[in-house]
């Protein structure tokens, strides 16, 4: 076999002509081991959204002993620049389905009958479920297969493996959705199996999915330990943790035939996966990404180290105090106490992460020569407000039930709920989609005025729900009409945001043809490196090391100016810009002659 076709496999062709591997690896086919797919290799091309033709070419060429050029590779996405999408937009179909019209309609229902209480129990499981596992799980999954590699300049480890991820989660999803509630409504043993197999498979995805992260954490060039990495590792740990220990209690109440988990196991539980996961890993992103998209100083290092211990440690107590006052039915003593100091140690930490952040101190803003983008900003700021009153509440709350020895009503309890997984969690979700989804593509949001309505329409529905949800159960239920169409409100703006982001994700990258005579703060670095190849090497060599990969030439760069880019790796601008226009001037004379 000297010439490749279609139907020759991967192992083949790997075994016969070694050099091929390098090539293999850059799409993910090997998954970084040794294992040789016996596969045609036009089927992996398809896989991997390669085009066959193109990639038998470069592997021809190799072979043959001629260089592939970058330029060519650039545009070939491999796997790895499409995994994210799959995750995303199936998180998109999950709240505007099972999660956020699903969630709607049970309120109206609530606020029809006027009463908490008249919904079974199930529905809202099934409900908090699909939103934590399908909205934020696979949200927050897919865009750490984008992000997480760039930040650690590596390739991500094994696409194969990320996509089994993808399925078992989705999976899981769906049977668990589905055969808890049959389970519930016909009493019968055997339905109750198919939520175990569910409840497995979102498990084994989630170990699956910190597998393939830690080992692409290690195959990178990182020689320093940054906090961002310890928060996002926390909320992974907490996120199987959780899913363990469901699938663990169900399959011990299968065996004792009970219907439902108690709620001293499910309060923790939901704890872990609000604050533990999802709140932990937003932390942890932000952390990295907020100085470089809002012009901010980097928050102090020491303080982000104190919030990371401070805040795991005051959910491992809560965890522990919450099972045990549930489970003795005992609201004073020693696991109250407890309890109260797991809250105001949780309070402090998000205080300190916020303070920290020097998002609203205008001295504190980094000072440049370019005007940084603030479109997603008032996202960032309402949600820190949000997170903010909901930590506020809930030490209300903690402080509350330790004094009175009683626990605060249900409806002031979900409305706290609702805030920090609407207000912070969703609300971050939203604004960070709204940045990271266009650099991913190279390309501009596809609508900011959606992005507007659909902030309006969330604070609204958010609002309302928060306010009247307490002051409907304790003072007017003529609240409750206003409550039921809460619901609605907020699925209006999930449904703008997703049109936004589903066009966005379709959206083809726009050339530029702006000619570039000098380097400024406000210059594109795509543009620039386009027009002056030799600037790359001068870009790399104060550090852009990311500008060496033709994929992230192609989408991140695209996006990005130099004075945002001095963000990102902080290097002198004016030094900067003097070795780019240094290098740039003669062939501008040249052209101009």
């Amino acid at each position: 076999m000297n010439k490749i076709r279609e139907n020759n496999t991967v192992k083949e062709i790997a075994e016969k002509f070694p050099v091929t591997r390098k090539i293999f690896d850059t799409y993910g086919i090997m998954c970084g081991g040794d294992s040789l797919p016996d596969k045609p290799i036009s089927f992996f091309a398809k896989m991997h959204n390669v085009n066959p033709s193109t990639l038998i070419e470069d592997l021809q060429n190799l072979i043959d002993g001629k260089e592939v050029e970058n330029d060519e590779v650039s545009l070939i996405k491999p796997q790895t620049e499409h995994i994210y999408e799959f995750f995303i937009k199936t998180s998109i179909i999950i709240v505007l389905s099972t999660g956020c019209l699903y969630g709607a309609s049970i309120l109206a229902y609530m606020a029809y009958k006027r009463s908490f209480l008249s919904v079974p129990w199930v529905l809202l499981e099934t409900h908090g479920d699909t939103q934590v596992y399908g909205w934020v799980g696979l949200f927050i999954m897919g865009i750490s297969f984008f992000a997480l590699p760039r930040f650690w300049n590596s390739i991500l480890h094994c696409t194969q493996l990320a996509y089994k991820t993808f399925f078992l989660m989705v999976a899981g999803i769906v049977l668990s959705f589905v055969f808890k509630t049959i389970s519930y409504y016909s009493g019968a043993f055997f339905f109750k199996i198919p939520v175990l197999i569910g409840l497995s498979l979102q498990t084994a995805s989630i170990a699956i999915f910190m597998y393939v992260l830690i080992r692409t954490y290690f195959s990178s060039e990182k020689k320093e330990y940054e906090v961002y990495e310890g928060f996002i590792l926390s909320s992974f740990l907490w996120f199987f943790l959780q899913a363990l220990a469901f699938a663990a209690l169900h399959f011990h109440y299968c065996i004792v035939n009970n219907t439902d988990i108690p709620v001293y196991f499910k309060d923790p539980i939901r704890h872990i996966q609000i604050v533990g996961f999802s709140c932990m890993v937003i932390i942890g992103i932000f952390t990295k990404t907020l100085p470089i998209f809002l012009g901010i100083q980097v928050p102090n290092k020491k303080n982000s180290f104190y919030v990371l211990i401070l805040l795991n440690f005051s959910i491992a107590l809560r965890v522990i105090a919450e099972f045990y006052k549930g489970y003795t039915l005992n609201l004073h003593g020693f696991f109250i106490t407890l309890s109260c100091v797991a809250g105001l140690l949780e309070a402090f930490s998000i205080f300190l992460f916020i303070y920290n952040l020097n998002l609203f101190d205008k001295r504190k803003l980094v000072k440049n020569k370019v005007k940084l983008p603030t479109g997603f900003r008032k996202y960032i700021r309402a949600a820190l407000f949000w997170l903010f009153i909901s930590e506020s509440a809930f030490l209300t709350f903690t402080i509350y039930e330790t004094v009175a020895g009683e626990k605060v009503s249900h409806a002031l309890f979900g409305a706290y709920r609702h805030a920090i997984f609407v207000g912070f969690i969703s609300m971050m979700i939203i604004g960070c989609a709204s940045k990271m989804i266009p650099l991913s593509k190279g390309v501009k949001l596809y609508s900011p005025k959606l992005l507007n309505i659909t902030f309006f329409l969330i604070t609204l529905g958010c609002v309302s729900r928060v306010v009247t949800q307490p002051v409907s159960f304790h003072f007017n239920p003529q609240f409750y009409s206003m409550l039921g169409i809460s619901g609605f409100i907020e699925y209006a703006a999930i449904f703008f945001f997703s049109v936004n982001v589903w066009k966005t994700l379709k959206s083809e990258q726009e050339e530029i043809t702006e000619e570039i005579n000098s380097a400024t703060a406000a210059t594109n670095v795509y543009q620039l490196v386009k027009q002056y190849p030799q600037t790359l090497d001068i870009l790399v060599g104060y550090g852009f090391k990311q500008l060496k990969n033709p994929v992230l030439r192609n989408t991140l760069a695209r996006t990005i100016s130099l004075g945002q880019a001095v963000q990102i790796v902080p290097v002198n601008l004016e030094d900067l810009l003097k070795d780019l226009n240094a290098a740039i001037k003669p062939h501008i004379t040249t052209s101009s002659q």
